[in-house]
């Protein structure tokens, strides 16, 4: 295990210890988490990887389309637009030829893909289909902690973590079992800037909402 990867399961501990056995109920959460498509919301996100001397920090815009459709459009530091529809994934950057290509080759892609839509379609029950969920905080400050239930899944995807308040999901957080991690932030929680220097453990704590 590197470090990166150590350091990603201390931060998961962290975010997800707190008040683990008196979290709200799932069933009653996720419904007031739905949103009709196509739904767009801002985000700021920081991605980590072992390959990586510093985080790549973006921000834009994500929006879901429906099942099995998704958009991520970077418009800073450089646009790009990444587009998934079912098993296919195209990317086009700004100044560069489009590439096309497996789903399946992007756990954290196929990650953000289905942690989102089974939380923005508001369905409790197809989100226990694909992940086993335990939930920590109350009804105002909530998270959700997301683990693949198949083996295959679990090989490409760790983990999901969701937080927010309410009805607002503020935090995104994937990380795949290959030791790489994304955090992203959303709506509101993404209008402050990520700096340059920002480690996981800070942004998982930045994730809690207090």
């Amino acid at each position: 295990m590197n470090l990166l990867t150590r350091g990603i399961a201390v931060s998961l501990i962290l975010l997800c210890s707190a008040a683990r056995s008196a979290g709200p109920d799932v069933d009653a959460l996720i419904p007031r988490l739905a949103r009709l498509p196509p739904a767009t919301i801002a985000f700021t996100e920081a991605r980590f990887s072992a390959l990586l001397r510093e985080p790549v920090i973006v921000a834009g815009e994500v929006s879901y389309l429906g099942p099995g459709s998704f958009e991520r459009r970077v418009t800073l530091p450089y646009r790009e637009t990444t587009a998934i529809h079912g098993e296919s994934v195209r990317i086009e950057r700004e100044g560069e030829a489009s590439r096309t290509f497996g789903l399946k080759r992007a756990p954290e892609l196929g990650g953000l893909l289905s942690g989102f839509a089974a939380l923005l379609s508001g369905d409790a029950a197809a989100v226990a289909r694909e992940f086993s969920v335990a939930s920590t905080g109350d009804e105002k400050s909530w998270a959700l902690e997301l683990t693949p239930l198949t083996r295959n899944d679990r090989r490409r995807l760790r983990q999901i973590l969701v937080s927010g308040a309410e009805s607002e999901t503020r935090c995104f957080a994937v990380v795949s079992e290959q030791g790489s991690a994304s955090v992203m932030l959303l709506g509101s929680a993404a209008e402050q800037p990520i700096a340059g220097d920002a480690t996981l453990d800070a942004l998982l704590r930045r994730c809690r909402v207090e």
